[in-house]
Formats: structure tokens, C-alpha cells, sequence
């Protein structure tokens, strides 16, 4: 076990990404895919959720440092998706979803928390040569931190 668990927590390290799917929608079984993740997630003490719309993935992933870094290796990796952009969110002290290993939004979980485009905005056009990485992480952990505080308006997993 980690000096960290999903309870007591020392520093949890956030990354975020995004991707184009590479395999038609109709294909995706996108439930199957985030219950197959939380399973894994779960024995990897890893939280977090992942968004999916009109063949664009978002992810954001909380965990031990190396054990994230190393699973965003294994992401990377997968051929069902091309990673066009990872954000290195920095350590928080605490877990933003300490109950998500793996929760999937779909377009009407992110209308609901009225984040309907802007994830895709964030990380697909946003160059960090023009708004600053600085800018970009900020823009992602407010974003981030709106899905945290409406929780509990979303569908139960």
C-alpha cells in the first residue's frame, strides 16, 4: 500500500488529458470501458472520471505520482485513442473524488454541471505557447473543482 489511500491522504498528483477516439462511437461500449477502468483504478488507489463526446475523450486521473504517471503510460499506448494533450496538474492535499475511481460523463452529466464544450476547449486549443501552461492548469483545475462542487447533482454510478 502507498503512503497515500483514498482517506487519509499526504499528497495526491492530478494529470488530465485528451484524445481522439480512433474507433467508431457506435463501437465504444463507453460504461463497459469506465466499469472495466474503476475496477482497475480501485486496486491502483487511482480516482478520478472520464468524459466522452462526439469522438473526444477527457480524462482526469488522482493518485500516487508514479503510480498515475505510469498508468498515463499505458494510456498513451492504447490504440483506441490517439493522446493529443496531457496536463501535469501538480499535488493537492486531498482527493477531489475520493468515491470515483472511474466515473464516466457523458454529454448530459457535463450539461448538467453546464460544461457542455468547454472541456474539449480547454485542452484541444488552448496552445501553451499562447495562454501560458500557467493558464492552462488553472483553467483545468477550475473546471475540475465545478464537476467536484456538483457532485452530487450527477447520476449515481
Amino acid at each position: 500500500m502507498t503512503a497515500e489511500t483514498k482517506k487519509g491522504i499526504l499528497h495526491v498528483f492530478a494529470l488530465a488529458y485528451a484524445s481522439y477516439s480512433t474507433i467508431d462511437s457506435a463501437e465504444l461500449d463507453l460504461e463497459g470501458l469506465a466499469r472495466h477502468a474503476a475496477s482497475k483504478n480501485a486496486a491502483l488507489e487511482i480516482t478520478g472520471y472520464l468524459c466522452y463526446d462526439h469522438g473526444v475523450f477527457f480524462q482526469y486521473l488522482e493518485g500516487e505520482r508514479q503510480i498515475v504517471l505510469d498508468l498515463m503510460e499505458v494510456i498513451e499506448k492504447d490504440s483506441r485513442h490517439d493522446v493529443v494533450n496531457t496536463v501535469e496538474l501538480g499535488e493537492y492535499d486531498e482527493r477531489i473524488f475520493p468515491d470515483w475511481n472511474m466515473r464516466y460523463l457523458n454529454r448530459s452529466d457535463l450539461r448538467r454541471v453546464d460544461l457542455e464544450n468547454v472541456l474539449e476547449h480547454s485542452l484541444f486549443h488552448m496552445d501553451p505557447k499562447l495562454y501560458g501552461q500557467e493558464n492552462i492548469v488553472a483553467l483545468i483545475k477550475a473546471l475540475v473543482a465545478n464537476i467536484s462542487a456538483r457532485q452530487n447533482h450527477l447520476k449515481a454510478v
